[in-house]
């Protein structure tokens, strides 16, 4: 069963991950954050049970979801991270720095399955 840690303040994004991931097959597992203090505190006490993360840049909290991104790949992770926003696509040198994918926002349950399950595979 992978794991997907998800970034996200906006509670309809969140429903909307929450319910395209509850009918894939097989079904990944998710833990949601509103804000990136409590995203951090979870991943640094569970960095290696994670599979996925889905970050969200402006979130609340001592840092964005670059922040989180910079914060996971100094803890030596490599795990897949995809970020996203409604404004503009970050840097393509910080993207390829971090190891970053990007999902443009407002995204739909399809692109989930089209962006996130083959990460997982």
């Amino acid at each position: 069963m992978s794991l997907i840690l998800h970034l996200e303040d906006e509670e309809s994004l969140c429903e909307i991950l929450r319910f395209s991931l509850s009918v894939a097959e097989p079904q990944p597992d998710l833990i949601q954050f509103m804000n990136s203090d409590l995203a951090i505190k979870h991943i640094d006490e569970h960095l290696k049970t994670i599979d996925l993360f889905l970050l969200d840049i402006r979130v609340p909290g001592k840092v964005d979801g670059i922040g989180v991104a910079e914060h996971i790949r100094k803890l030596g992770s490599t795990k897949p991270i995809i970020i996203s926003s409604a404004f503009r696509k970050p840097e393509n040198h910080l993207l390829e720095r971090l190891n970053l994918k990007w999902m443009q926002k407002p995204w739909h349950v399809l692109d989930t399955h089209r962006t996130i399950l083959p990460l997982l595979e």
